[in-house]
């Protein structure tokens, strides 16, 4: 791993059994490509490799947890089916990780929540959030699919009438909103963010570590028996939606 890519997803250990995962493209509001969930996935698994970690935090540089995905990392002749759907397996791979090691994964969420965003949010065992953030479903309304679980998360923490409401509209949401539906467990100011969300993790990160791990296991494995299965199914309907007429209409909005 060169050092400029470790640059823009990198991991801290931050003391007592805590490590902390950066996205770290503050410059572009921390947006991700391919190749930062990539990294995203093997700090994920290094942290879960190592004895001394116990908890993990999930955060974003600076003031902003994530803009979604980068829309600049592919050009329009680059935007094949098989190429996205190749890229796309990257951020499954991430979305998997997150649910699949032993230790609990709390994502802190400051400003912005786009997209792929929310969906590493919903697919974390926790959530510390700001009021103030906020969290753009936008995946229907620039014409592409929901991604990375959201299908399968959301309808389990909100029901799937609401569910639908969020991921159709795409409606902004604020972290007082997510906190009263139930998908943070702890809401404050920006400013007490870092300090809420450390004194989570360390109480974690002091239980007997045992019985948290395999208990996130218990809770994980008994609502992911069908996750596979969604992103599978993802992984084609993602790639045919960037490939249509609306989606391509959409991404001139944004050239301009």
């Amino acid at each position: 791993m060169t050092e400029a890519e470790h640059d823009v997803v990198y991991m801290e250990k931050a003391g007592d059994g805590v490590a902390v995962i950066y996205l770290n493209q503050p410059k572009k509001k921390n947006a991700i490509n391919a190749r930062m969930m990539e990294i995203l996935t093997d700090c994920l698994y290094a942290a879960d490799a190592d004895d001394d970690v116990r908890a993990v935090v999930l955060r974003g540089s600076g003031s902003c947890f994530t803009s979604g995905g980068d829309l600049s990392q592919s050009s329009p002749e680059e935007n094949t089916p098989e190429r996205a759907r190749k890229t796309y397996r990257k951020y499954c791979q991430a979305t998997w990780a997150i649910r699949s090691i032993a230790k609990p994964v709390i994502a802190m969420v400051d400003g912005y929540a786009v997209g792929g965003g929310f969906a590493l949010m919903l697919a974390s065992d926790m959530v510390c959030i700001s009021e103030n953030a906020q969290i753009i479903p936008a995946f229907c309304q620039i014409g592409i699919a929901p991604e990375m679980g959201v299908v399968k998360f959301l309808p389990e923490l909100v029901g799937a009438q609401r569910a639908k409401e969020i991921v159709f509209l795409g409606d902004r949401l604020s972290g007082q909103k997510l906190f009263d539906l139930g998908i943070a467990n702890r809401v404050c100011a920006s400013e007490d963010l870092e300090a809420t969300t450390m004194e989570l993790a360390r109480r974690l990160a002091d239980m007997p570590d045992a019985s948290i791990q395999v208990a996130k296991c218990m809770f994980n494995g008994l609502a992911d028996w069908n996750l596979q299965a969604s992103m599978n199914n993802e992984q084609t309907a993602s790639p045919f939606c960037t490939t249509t007429t609306a989606y391509a209409k959409t991404m001139e909005k944004f050239a301009r």
